[in-house]
C-alpha cells in the first residue's frame, strides 16, 4: 500500500490550506475582538450592529475550531509508509511458496504410493519413507498461515485506523450518507471494477471448499 506522490502532495496541500484559513480566521478574530472591546467602552454594545458583530465573532470562533480539527484529521490521513505494501507482498509470496511446496510434496507422495500399489517399487522401505517425508513437509508448509495471519491482522489494524479518520473527516465536513453516495457514484469507473471484490465466500453464495473438492473429485 505505497503512498503515491499525488496523494501525498494533495493531503499536504489541503492541510496547508486549512492552516492558512485558520490563521486568517484567528487574525480576524483578533480584529473583531478589539472592536467588541471598543464598542463596550463606548456604551453602544447593545446596538443591533454590535449584536451581529458578536454573532459573527462566535461563528468565526466555531469556524476556527472546525478548521483546526479538519487539519488534524487530514494530517492524520497521511498515507502510511510502504511497509503495508511490503507486508502484503510478503503474504502473497509466502502463500504462493507454500502452495507450490504442498503440490510438489503431494506429487512426490503420490508417485511413491503408485509404485507401492503397482508392486513396482525397487525399495519398499524407501518409498514408504518418502511418503512419510512428503506428509511431514506438507504439514511444515502449512505453518505459513500463522505468520501470514499476523501480517494480515497488522494491515487490517492500520486500515481500520485510516477508516476511522476518514469517518471523522466526513463528519467534520458534514457530508451525509446521500451526498457521500452521490460522490461515490460520480467517481470514474474502472473497466475491471467487477473484478475488485475478490472471490465470493460460501456465505455470499459462492462455492465452498467442499464444492470445489467435488468438482475435482
Amino acid at each position: 500500500m505505497r503512498a503515491t506522490p499525488t496523494l501525498q502532495s494533495g493531503l499536504a496541500r489541503i492541510a496547508g490550506q486549512a492552516a492558512a484559513i485558520s490563521s486568517e480566521v484567528e487574525r480576524l478574530l483578533g480584529l473583531d475582538g478589539r472592536r467588541l472591546d471598543g464598542a463596550g467602552e463606548d456604551g453602544i454594545g447593545e446596538d443591533g450592529a454590535d449584536e451581529r458583530l458578536r454573532q459573527a465573532f462566535g461563528e468565526m470562533q466555531a469556524m476556527s475550531k472546525l478548521l483546526a480539527e479538519t487539519r488534524a484529521e487530514v494530517v492524520g490521513l497521511s498515507p502510511p509508509s510502504g511497509e503495508l505494501g511490503d507486508t502484503l507482498d510478503a503474504v502473497i509470496g509466502d502463500t504462493e511458496g507454500a502452495a507450490l511446496e504442498i503440490l510438489r510434496q503431494a506429487e512426490r507422495a503420490q508417485a511413491a504410493a503408485a509404485r507401492l500399489h503397482a508392486g513396482t517399487s525397487a525399495d519398499t522401505t524407501a518409498d514408504l519413507a518418502e511418503v512419510d517425508e512428503a506428509a511431514t513437509a506438507i504439514v511444515l508448509a502449512c505453518a505459513f498461515q500463522d505468520l501470514t495471519g499476523q501480517r494480515v491482522r497488522k494491515v487490517l489494524s492500520t486500515l481500520r485506523q485510516v477508516e476511522a479518520r476518514v469517518a471523522a473527516l466526513v463528519a467534520l465536513l458534514g457530508i451525509g450518507p446521500e451526498e457521500g453516495g452521490t460522490l461515490l457514484r460520480a467517481a470514474p469507473s474502472r473497466p475491471d471494477a467487477h473484478l475488485l471484490n475478490g472471490p465470493s465466500t460460501a456465505a455470499q453464495g459462492g462455492l465452498g471448499q467442499s464444492a470445489v473438492d467435488d468438482l475435482f473429485g
